[in-house]
């Protein structure tokens, strides 16, 4: 079978007891269907502690309160690996953070940038966003039901359009340039979706349409910086809780850095605010803008794929937008408060963000009733 893996996919080891934000806390570990079967048929006193360590009748799952996984051991190893060995995990302990897209016909591997070491190799390898090809002699479970080979050649045609927009303003250093990609970005997946879901027009042709589709932005707001009073309206979202400070103290941590920069002013005063710190950070960062191109590109890579089964183009395009803003306004408050920052602690604020923007449902739900809202306003505005 042809398989694609992201360039840096080799180099990834999990880093065990020395992983600075380990994935054992701060998460709900889900159990699949085998695991619950494997650990509810031990016997002794090993099988009381699985069953005890198992919470939620219908799907059960350890850290269910998301402190931390009850095999754990101090020195950050897990008990159950060591005690039975990596083919006795659950199935998202043993793949995590691999990623597998499997159409049927070709496999594509990836990395998840929510844990911390693949973090770090992005950082690293930022200029190396591509798949590199081989012929492996394992065979893949398809991932999903579709079987569309028209609309499957298609998504990768867009795909491969949208990534060369991307890359093509990532050359220019230009913080503008950059935004305006992203907008047309945008607006081409709206229209791609609404061609499809409103108007009849089957996937393939209305992929095949290009980018001549994104004329209409003017809805949009500004992408890159998002407005401050957008940013506002996100952390509002289920994206930040007291609880934080319990199960990602580092996030809480920006949070509240945040909040302390810009909850006592106006939307109008919180706005010049983050234009005079944007500015700041931005003025001579070319290879900061490079890199939030990379980071856009890494993130079409691994998630626009999943529109062959869901259709969502408009939410996978904008949760990168989101992502990106999140990771670069903490980065730039995490600059001003410390006089600077290293790749190591930038690798931590990718890691806890992309955590909470793109593993948690409920953010993701509000994200997009967000901007389609600014959408049906521009509709009633411009009939």
């Amino acid at each position: 079978m042809l398989v694609k893996k992201i360039s840096y996919y080799d180099k990834f080891k999990c880093l065990m007891g020395e992983c600075p934000l380990s994935c054992c806390k701060g998460w709900r570990i889900p159990l699949d269907d085998k695991a619950i079967r494997r650990f509810r048929n031990e016997k002794g006193l090993w099988g009381l502690r699985l069953r005890a360590a198992m919470h939620g009748k219908v799907q059960p799952s350890f850290s269910p309160y998301c402190f931390r996984c009850p095999f754990l051991r101090l020195d950050g190893r897990c008990g159950m690996q060591l005690k039975k060995g990596e083919e006795y995990l659950a199935d998202i302990c043993r793949t995590y953070p691999r990623i597998k897209f499997c159409p049927g016909s070709y496999t594509e591997l990836q990395l998840d940038l929510s844990c911390v070491h693949v973090a770090e190799l992005f950082l690293k390898y930022r200029d190396e966003q591509f798949f590199v090809e081989e012929e492996s002699p394992e065979e893949y479970e398809q991932t999903g039901d579709n079987d569309d080979p028209e609309y499957l050649a298609a998504l990768e045609k867009s795909r491969e359009s949208l990534l060369t927009v991307i890359a093509d303003a990532a050359k220019e250093g230009d913080a503008a340039t950059l935004e305006e990609a992203l907008r047309n970005a945008a607006a081409y997946a709206y229209t791609v979706q609404d061609k499809m879901m409103r108007e009849g027009v089957s996937e393939a042709e209305a992929l095949q349409n290009g980018f001549e589709l994104s004329e209409d932005t003017e809805w949009l707001p500004r992408l890159f910086p998002l407005p401050i009073a957008v940013l506002n309206q996100f952390m509002s979202t289920d994206f930040y809780q007291e609880g934080m400070q319990y199960v990602l103290p580092l996030l809480y941590k920006l949070c509240r850095m945040y909040y302390k920069r810009f909850d006592k002013l106006s939307y109008e005063d919180g706005e010049k605010e983050w234009q005079r710190l944007f500015a700041k950070y931005i003025e001579g960062r070319e290879e900061s803008v490079r890199m939030y191109a990379a980071y856009y590109q890494s993130h079409l890579l691994r998630t626009y794929m999943e529109c062959y089964e869901d259709y969502s183009f408009f939410k996978h395009v904008m949760d990168g937008v989101i992502g990106m803003n999140m990771i670069m306004l903490f980065e730039v408050l995490w600059r001003e408060k410390n006089k600077g920052i290293d790749e190591g602690e930038l690798a931590k604020i990718i890691s806890v963000c992309e955590r909470r923007v793109y593993h948690n449902e409920v953010v993701e739900k509000e994200l997009m009733k967000m901007f389609m809202k600014e959408k049906r306003n521009d509709t009633t505005r411009n009939p």
